[in-house]
């Protein structure tokens, strides 16, 4: 089976056990040496399908671009894989126990796609590869951290769209990407 056809079936298992929820998979080869994860999709990422659209995508791939790359040079995906929304349709964050749903997947997918890197975007990503402590004590920080039955290699670094609500934070996350190209 080719990664295509195991992500595939990974996906239609989540298809299955979440049929009325409108998901969001991933986006890239999973040939990529780096794997970027994200915490759920927005609003943007529900109604195109793919994560990482909106706002706070738009500034990822800026910085990307700005540190020589291309979106299509990374695999990414979400810890949570459908919009976490409260009664009038408004994005929250995920729970923990929405988080806890999709672990085993994630891991399947990690364990599929093999990345040399795992880049984390925020808290809730972090947080849901079980790293413990706060982003601030994180951020900029590579942990070795075994996934499944593989040793990997984890950058911590801030989510966009903490970035948009702080700019000061910009030049912080163009540093802790600028990492990657060390690490791989």
């Amino acid at each position: 089976m080719t990664k295509e056809e195991k992500l595939k079936y990974i996906f239609n298992a989540i298809k299955k056990a979440y049929p009325n929820k409108k998901l969001v998979f991933n986006d890239g080869s999973p040939d990529m040496p780096v794997m970027i994860i994200g915490e759920a999709p927005g609003k943007d990422e529900e109604i195109q399908g793919k994560p990482f659209v909106g706002r706070a995508g738009k500034l990822l791939n800026a910085t990307l671009e700005k540190l020589g790359w291309k979106r299509s040079d990374f695999y990414v995906t979400n810890i949570v894989r459908y919009r976490p929304q409260d009664g009038m349709g408004g994005t929250l964050t995920p729970t923990p126990e929405e988080i806890e749903k999709f672990r085993l997947a994630l891991e399947k997918e990690i364990d599929v796609v093999g990345p040399k890197l795992i880049v984390v975007l925020g808290r809730i990503a972090m947080t849901g590869l079980g790293i413990e402590g706060s982003m601030s004590s994180n951020r900029g920080n590579i942990i070795d951290k075994k996934i499944g039955e593989v040793e990997r290699k984890i950058l911590i670094v801030y989510h966009p769209a903490a970035i948009l609500r702080n700019m000061n934070w910009e030049p912080i996350f163009r540093e802790d990407l600028a990492k990657i190209r060390e690490l791989i």
